[in-house]
């Protein structure tokens, strides 16, 4: 496929109040990307047919808009890494539906991809914050990042973020399982691409109910655990590895 187009991957449980609202934004966008824009939307067989409501909305509005619905067990990583094997083009951005990751920033994130293997949507970056969250969810944040920097040597200021962009490239020979809905933190410890974080504000939800959970929490611990034991064979392997590039510190 060509590398001019776009795939943007979008997880999906129980959005109905929400997914409207987001297919419209990312439909403005095709005149601002100037490239083919497809959508590929994940949804875990929600009770309240967001499925559905995004295939008759995606048709009204011309959108390239593919639904895929899961059976089974639950999981905002599992899905993502479903759509992404289903993507065809070079570009693939991944955002969640609760409007928590603005869709007016995808262009930016495609400029700033120049000379670089990814784009982070980041939190934590000089100029970025978080709107909204609850203390114990804010310390929740900060601790995992925390934990995830420093164990699996990431300079990275948000490597858990949820909206980033990265070439398809990157993904080769890395086997995104979804474990602790992290998968941008399983590409940055085995691919190691150099990215550049761009700084956003993050919206908490206005509708529906979070998914961070006891079981995502003990996911994501056990996530870390074994990209630590990949980090310690690489580092074995390999040890002067690729790094993560000067876009790290200029972000």
């Amino acid at each position: 496929m060509s590398s001019d187009g776009l795939s943007i991957v979008i997880p999906t449980f129980n959005e109905a109040e929400n997914v409207a609202t987001l297919l419209f934004e990312l439909g403005s966008l095709q005149p601002l990307l100037q490239r083919p824009l497809e959508v590929v939307l994940v949804d875990d067989n929600s009770p309240d047919s967001t499925g559905s409501i995004a295939d008759a909305l995606g048709r009204e509005l011309g959108l390239d808009l593919r639904v895929l619905t899961r059976n089974g067990r639950r999981s905002l990583g599992g899905a993502i890494a479903d759509g992404l094997r289903l993507c065809r083009w070079d570009l693939v951005c991944v955002m969640d539906a609760d409007l928590s990751h603005p869709a007016r920033l995808v262009p930016l994130l495609v400029e700033s991809l120049d000379g670089v293997d990814g784009v982070v949507a980041s939190r934590y970056a000089p100029g970025g914050s978080i709107e909204s969250w609850p203390v114990f969810r804010r310390m929740v944040s900060l601790t995992a990042t925390a934990l995830a920097r420093s164990l699996l040597h990431i300079r990275y200021r948000d490597p858990l973020s949820g909206f980033f962009l990265v070439r398809r490239s990157c993904l080769q020979g890395v086997r995104i399982t979804g474990e602790g809905n992290k998968p941008l933190l399983e590409i940055l410890v085995s691919s190691r691409p150099v990215v550049k974080e761009v700084p956003y504000r993050f919206r908490n939800r206005q509708n529906g109910e979070s998914k961070l959970d006891a079981q995502s929490i003990l996911d994501f611990l056990h996530l870390v655990g074994r990209l630590r034991s990949r980090c310690i064979a690489q580092s074995r392997m390999r040890p002067e590895s690729r790094g993560e590039g000067t876009a790290n510190r200029d972000s």
